[in-house]
């Protein structure tokens, strides 16, 4: 691989460029796909330590809410808190190319779960290992 090439992809990496490399990735983006993606992990602390710089990046009673969810006693709990943070999120955020938005039809109540994630495979915040896969991307 050539010096520079290899040089210009780990400082796009670094200040937070997308896998596309299209567009800088919102910092609030950013946070909540960080713990998405912990979430599915079942990586608890991982996931508490990005609710906690989400809470950052949001005003009033949405960063409000993100700071219950990252204080949430363990995962299960902070997966709770996670949808209806979730479903606003969706709402505000646009989804940037190299993302998708999806959903577990299996999520608890009348309405899916909904979230963004990295096009690619399915990995569902709201089950973690238990039933990762589950889900749909949203055409």
């Amino acid at each position: 691989m050539n010096k520079n090439l290899f040089l210009v992809l780990i400082a796009s990496s670094a200040i937070g460029l997308t896998a596309c490399g299209d567009e800088p990735l919102e910092p609030r983006l950013q946070y909540y796909v960080e713990a998405q993606e912990a979430l599915a992990a079942d990586d608890f602390p991982r996931a508490q330590q990005a609710m906690g710089q989400l809470q950052v990046h949001f005003a009033g009673e949405l960063g409000a809410q993100m700071a219950t969810a990252a204080g949430a006693e363990d995962i299960e709990t902070m997966r709770l808190a996670f949808r209806p943070l979730s479903d606003e999120v969706v709402k505000v955020l646009k989804v940037p190319q190299g993302y998708a938005l999806t959903y577990c039809p299996m999520v608890e109540g009348d309405e899916k779960g909904y979230w963004i994630q990295k096009v690619g495979e399915i990995a569902n915040p709201y089950f973690g290992a238990s039933m990762l896969h589950c889900g749909v991307f949203e055409e």
